[in-house]
């Protein structure tokens, strides 16, 4: 399929070595979103570098990805298929077309701190005793997921029921999700990012509605400290 003209023209225009984020889901199905810098190439080609031992090795080439570029006071987002992997750090890819924002909306993620609560109930051939439940609080917020801190490991994987209490709203969440990774952290803590299986839609409307407000508050902060 010919890419449109006004494809290589965008990306024609972005200036090199701006910062970028990328969504990628690997080959074995994680999901995870890197920061990175976008190099020029022959439009509409173009590369993303990222830091040492940030790639997973689960790539795959051909996959779609979207890559948001900040371009000045803006970012432009982009449709993109990987192209080749070049050693550890970069990838070579192709932009197929900009995205329209509204598009983006389950996908949008914003800092946040929330009390969420993960719990497991066993199945009916399961034994009762695996049952378990515990706090935590969240790091950010997305249509798609959360990303939070636990004072211990989940013990399953999959069908892990969330309860997240919106600050804006006062509304409180309730999802089914499952572990996408887990890291130790420092005192006893553990990182833990979780994609939502199923969470229906008024309740992910009142997720997406929550993170704008809270982008809003966190401007206003930024405005407020910087005078």
């Amino acid at each position: 399929m010919a890419v449109s003209k006004s494809i290589i023209d965008i990306v024609k225009a972005i200036p090199d070595s701006q910062t970028a984020v990328i969504d990628i889901l690997t080959a074995d199905g994680l999901e995870m979103r890197l920061r990175c810098v976008f190099k020029e190439s022959t439009s509409p080609l173009f590369f993303l570098v990222f830091p040492p031992k940030m790639l997973p090795d689960a790539l795959e080439t051909g996959s779609i990805c979207p890559v948001s570029i900040k371009v000045e006071k803006t970012t432009l987002t982009l449709n993109a298929e990987i192209i080749s992997i070049n050693g550890d750090r970069t990838l070579e890819l192709k932009a197929k077309k900009s995205i329209d924002p509204t598009s983006l909306r389950e996908f949008f993620r914003v800092d946040s701190r929330l009390p969420i609560t993960a719990t497991y109930n066993p199945g009916p051939n399961e034994d009762k005793d695996h049952y378990w439940s515990m706090e935590g609080e969240t790091l950010d917020v997305s249509g798609s997921g959360v990303l939070a801190i636990f004072p211990e490991p989940p013990e399953n994987k999959h069908r892990v029921e969330l309860s997240i209490k919106l600050n804006h709203t006062r509304k409180v969440i309730e999802s089914t999700a499952h572990v996408i990774r887990t890291r130790r952290l420092r005192k006893g803590r553990f990182q833990v990012a979780l994609h939502f299986d199923f969470v229906s839609p008024k309740h992910r409307d009142l997720i997406i509605s929550n993170c704008l407000q809270e982008q809003r508050q966190q401007l206003r902060d930024k405005i407020q400290t910087a005078s």
